[in-house]
């Protein structure tokens, strides 16, 4: 059972697991590791990163969270979800299932 399930590991995913890894909730983020905004060559009107590909952002923000050891990312898709009594369950294309207090899709 995760505290947190965030549905999506692009910038506004990854902003919301480090917030929670630091109140120290056990937090999994699902990504396919296909962003909208793979095909942009640089980002702009980013504080401190104007101009970097968002590639080399999304990599510098997936290795500052390996510091947390509450937060999970893992590579796959999530396919259903579901409201239960304790939460939500979340299940993936690879057919693994996930119960989860709260969802956040980013």
């Amino acid at each position: 059972m995760y505290d947190v399930i965030i549905i999506g590991g692009s910038y506004a995913g990854l902003s919301a697991a480090m917030s929670l890894g630091r109140s120290l909730k056990k937090t999994l983020i699902i990504d396919n590791g296909k962003p909208c905004n793979r095909q942009t060559p640089h980002s702009h009107n980013f504080l401190t990163r104007d101009g970097q590909a968002p590639a080399e952002i999304l990599s510098i923000a997936q290795t500052q969270l390996q510091t947390y050891d509450t937060i999970t990312l893992l590579k796959d898709l999530a396919t259903t979800g579901k409201q239960t009594d304790d939460g939500f369950e979340i299940t993936t294309a690879s057919n693994h299932t996930f119960a989860t207090k709260k969802l956040i899709i980013a």
